[in-house]
């Protein structure tokens, strides 16, 4: 296998996994890493001086492809330096794909110069062939998709993005703490009218209410005053501020406050107790 097929088979694993960037880009070295025995390798030609020499002392896809010297590796790695540890796990990808090609890998060299496959032959992969555009494609569009799943937010965002499930897009609100967020999509409103929008969220409420901000001051509570048909978070790159009061404050600028499970509004000025919530929060300290 070539080294973007290499890649995309161990990012694709380290996604699935829900490895971080800085694991998957160790993945995706070690990916390529026992390659470096071949000096007409991606790899190979970068590092040439290391690669020329290890060619003539181990030959291609033979002890630098094996089994016992990436497990070896990893296994020190693991209880040494998680870092190592990836690497080698990428390695150990890197020769249990080599071993779906036509010519195999000599797993256990030098200790045994037998080559190890796991298909039969007329199921091999030639390096290069159209066979392997189409191994790369799919674990291609696998890494692009788990990348795409990972930005939204997993799985299950990503269902309800593609979905526009309310009870999804809640979940997935509840995960995002005090991020500001949006909600787009599909209200109908208890009088029966629908509407399509955009509102911004204020909190939950209870177990599967929320606070959306309306028009002129006014909060929506959902379901109370309507309920969604078709939702998807849109979560903001700036956060709330929040503050939980014990007693009377008064506010200097416009907040929301919890009190019941029920948020209101107040303006610069109101009396807010509880938890408040706002962007730039000057509260001034009264006695109850």
């Amino acid at each position: 296998m070539t080294g973007p097929t290499h890649i995309a088979i161990a990012l694709s694993c380290g996604i699935v996994a829900g490895a971080g960037k800085p694991a998957l880009a160790l993945l995706a070295g070690g990916a390529i890493l026992p390659d470096l025995d071949h000096p007409q390798s991606f790899i190979g030609r970068v590092f040439f001086p290391i690669s020329l020499p290890l060619n003539r002392l181990c030959g291609h896809r033979g002890a630098f492809h094996s089994f016992w010297l990436w497990g070896a590796l990893l296994l020190l790695g693991y209880f040494l330096c998680m870092p190592l540890a990836i690497i080698s796990t990428g390695a150990l990808l890197h020769c249990l794909v080599d071993c779906a090609t036509v010519s195999g890998v000599r797993a256990f060299a030098p200790w045994s110069e037998k080559l190890f496959v796991i298909f039969r032959r007329s199921w091999r992969i030639k390096s290069g062939s159209p066979s392997e555009i189409a191994v790369l494609a799919v674990f291609g569009m696998i890494a692009w998709g788990g990348g795409y799943m990972g930005a939204v937010g997993g799985i299950s965002a990503m269902i309800g993005q593609l979905t526009g499930s309310p009870k999804i897009m809640f979940e997935e609100y509840q995960t995002k703490g005090l991020t500001k967020c949006r909600v787009t999509g599909k209200l109908r409103w208890s009088s029966g009218k629908i509407e399509e929008g955009e509102w911004l969220i204020i909190g939950s409420e209870r177990q599967t209410g929320l606070a959306l901000q309306g028009n002129e001051r006014k909060i929506i509570h959902i379901p109370k005053d309507g309920v969604f048909l078709r939702a998807r978070l849109k979560p903001q790159k700036d956060s709330w501020q929040m503050a939980k009061i014990s007693g009377w404050t008064v506010t200097d600028s416009p907040v929301f406050f919890l009190t019941d499970q029920k948020w209101h509004y107040a303006s610069a000025g109101d009396f807010v107790w509880g938890q408040v919530l706002g962007d730039n929060l000057k509260l001034i300290i009264d006695q109850k």
